[in-house]
Formats: C-alpha cells, structure tokens, sequence
C-alpha cells in the first residue's frame, strides 16, 4: 500500500550513502566487503486505511519481507546490490499487496584491466494516477536494466579511445505500451590532463524501439568533458549536443551534466545538475528518491531538466542529518507543455546508546496534475530502535502524512499511523 515507505530508514545498510564516500576516496584498501540479509515482520495501524476524504476507517496492514545486500569493492571490480521483496495484507476491503524494488551495480574486468562489463538494474514503484492513493490497484513497477561493455585501447600512458555498446530495456508491469529496447553504440577519446583530472570528447548512436506502438526513434549526442579530483571533493562538467530524428520531424538542442561533491570536516555536500533529451518511458533513467512521482503516459520525447542538492552534517559522533532539496520539470517536444515538480526532506538520527537509537524526518513536494504544482505532499516520521540482540531488533514509529489536490477534494486526505516491527538481519 505504501509506495512511499519512511519507515525504519535508520535500520537498513545504506549503501547509497556508502557509494559516494567510496568512489571519492583516494586510498582505498585491497579490498572492501559487506553483505546481509534480514527477515521482518511488522503491523501498521492506522486512522484513515483507505486513505479517503469521505470513507474514513481506521485499520491495519500487516506485512511481512525479505532483504538482501552486498557491496565489494577491489582493485579492478566493483559490485553493490540491496533488493527487498514483500507481502503485505490489509483489514477492510482492500486488496493484498506484493512486490519487489531494489537496485544493482556491477563494474567486473573482462580477460583484462582493459575490457569492462557494466550491469545496472534498479526497480521502483511508481502510482498510475497521480491524482489517486498509493495502493495496491493504482500501483505499478518499472524495471530498468543496462549491460554496458567497453573496450579500452590505450596509446599512451595517459590517452586512448573507449568503445562501447549499450543495451537498455525498460519493461512495465501495467502499461506494456511503455516498454523500450534501446540499443547505441559510442566512441570516446579520453586524456588524463593530470593525475586527477581526465577529458574526454564522445559521440553515441542509440537505436529505441517502442515494443508495442511502433513509436521508434534513432538519437544521435555529442559532448565533451572534463571529471577529476580536487583537495577534498570531485567534480564532472560535460557540455554537448543532442539530436532525435523522428518520422515527424527531428528535435535538437543543447544538453550538459554538472557535478560536485565535497567533504570538508563534518560534511558532505552534492550538487548536481543537467540537461537531456529523452522519453517517456526511461525519463532521466536514475533511481532517484521521488521517481514513483514521474508520468510515463503517452510515448513522448521531452526534454528534462533536474537540480538537487544533498547535504549530509555529522553533529556529534551520536547525532547526524541528512537534508535534499530537488526540483525537475519534464517538457514534452509535440505539446510543448511542462510538467514541473519539486521536494525537500530533512531527518535526524541519534544514537541514544549503544542498543537504542532513534529518528525524526519531515519531507514535502509539490508536482503536477492537471496546473503548475496542484498536488502537496507532507510526511512526518518520528521513530526507535532498540536492538535486543546484535542481529535482532524491535522498532516503533508514528507517521503522519497529508496530500492535498487543488479542486479534488475526493483526493485529498491525511492519515496518522503507527507501526511495530521486529527484524532479524545478519
């Protein structure tokens, strides 16, 4: 029922954490490894389980899953995964609910240092009307998995070329009509300005496909960039071209990717932001945190623009935060229309001592329906852990959440709900 599931953030591995404070760090050891798996069992009771306006009934769901993960990183090969399926049942009438999310990311060498093979996959949840509930009858997955390999061919110390293939497909699990095959094929000229800096100058071809409705287009990019290193952080600036050639006409323009991350004492910052020329059915193709918001409805070429900021602050060795602001807006190339959207979120975790811990998160967006931003979100979480043995621990939170819909009064509701949970990860 819960697309947007808050609850017991600050018991799972974060590997999303994890990733960014590795792949800055300068040092890294022969070799880094975690992995777990957890079993858990919780029930949720709730003032409002159907989430209406007019047909409020307090109930529960009771829900049962399964989590797995696995990070290594050495020298030549890197792998991240962390997947979870559930079931979950509900009082009142309301349908029971299954399904399965996750992400993966795998760099393994290929017979030598100079021929990779990248695999990602990641599958989200996302509602079919946005204007409606997340439960189970206005819910869908979408699946998107890549298999990237490249060749490396050196000339020198510090230049070469890397070739590339590129195999993508998204698939839906209620609107088949957006699955995609996309294949492209890429060339990139790379040289290292120093030790911690590279430039590279690419071209890709990609051929997409639309499975089911014959709506293909064939994309063609050209960019240029420059990634490195600096005293605590890293940064990327890539500046480029793009061009779709459709059967009704061809849609080009300007794209660029910026990045930066910095650690300095207690903190990490991100900043990011860019420009692409994409569809419908992959949008930017990242798992981010409101990727249930986006719209997939139509076979639309558009171009998106995101920027987002994270910023994470340890305060004192047992109090930390954790703050993102983004803001995304998709704009079709047939209508013309922009469908813009935005969100924050704020938490604190503190760990009381060595076996109780607990949580405090507020997060809001604003996205579009029908108008500019006339859908609001707000969801407040507050919650504890008490570990009763090192691989079994027992947690309580309270939720409140209120999503209000401009001239939709049927829509709109607020819910309060409290949660129990008892989970065993080793």
């Amino acid at each position: 029922m819960k697309l947007k599931k808050y609850c017991f953030k600050f018991i799972e591995t974060s590997l999303v954490i994890l990733l960014p404070s590795t792949a800055i760090a300068n040092d890294l050891p022969g070799s880094i490894s975690e992995s777990y798996i957890s079993l858990g069992l919780e029930h949720t009771q709730s003032n409002n389980i159907n989430q209406s306006s007019d047909n409020v009934q307090s109930g529960y769901e009771q829900r049962a899953d399964i989590g797995v993960g696995y990070f290594n990183q050495t020298a030549t090969n890197f792998t991240a995964l962390d997947y979870s399926v559930y079931y979950a049942t509900y009082s009142d009438e309301l349908d029971d609910d299954s399904d399965i999310s996750g992400s993966l990311s795998l760099t393994q060498e290929v017979f030598s240092p100079n021929v990779l093979l990248n695999l990602t996959h990641f599958r989200r949840q996302y509602l079919l009307d946005q204007s409606g509930v997340d439960d189970a009858d206005n819910s869908g997955s979408r699946d998107v998995f890549t298999i990237n390999p490249v060749w490396n061919i050196s000339y020198s110390r510090r230049a070469g070329f890397e070739l590339s293939y590129d195999y993508t497909l998204t698939r839906y699990s209620d609107d088949t009509d957006e699955d995609t095959d996309r294949n492209g094929v890429g060339v990139t000229w790379y040289n290292k300005l120093t030790p911690k800096a590279r430039f590279e100058l690419s071209t890709d071809v990609s051929q997409v496909e639309y499975r089911n409705t014959g709506f293909d287009y064939k994309e063609v990019t050209i960019d240029a960039s420059i990634d490195g290193e600096l005293l605590a952080g890293t940064y990327l600036v890539q500046l480029g071209y793009s061009r779709v050639m459709l059967n009704s006409g061809d849609e080009e323009g300007g794209i660029f990717k910026l990045s930066y991350a910095y650690q300095f004492d207690r903190h990490y910052l991100s900043m990011s932001a860019q420009r692409e020329l994409s569809d419908s059915s992959l949008g930017l193709g990242i798992d981010s945190i409101d990727n249930e918001d986006e719209s997939y409805d139509g076979n639309q070429i558009q171009w998106i623009d995101r920027v987002e900021l994270q910023h994470r602050f340890t305060i004192t060795n047992r109090l930390s935060n954790a703050n993102v602001l983004y803001y995304q807006q998709e704009t079709s190339v047939s209508t013309d229309e922009t469908d813009p959207r935005w969100g924050a979120s704020a938490s604190l975790d503190f760990q009381n001592t060595k076996k109780i811990s607990s949580f405090i998160s507020l997060d809001y967006s604003e996205s579009t329906i029908t108008s500019d931003f006339d859908k609001q979100v707000i969801n407040a979480t507050i919650g504890g852990r008490y570990l009763i043995r090192p691989q079994l621990s027992l947690s309580l939170q309270a939720d409140y959440e209120d999503q209000s819909i401009d001239d939709d009064e049927d829509s709109s509701y607020d819910e309060l709900s409290y949660t129990a949970r008892i989970e065993f990860k080793y």
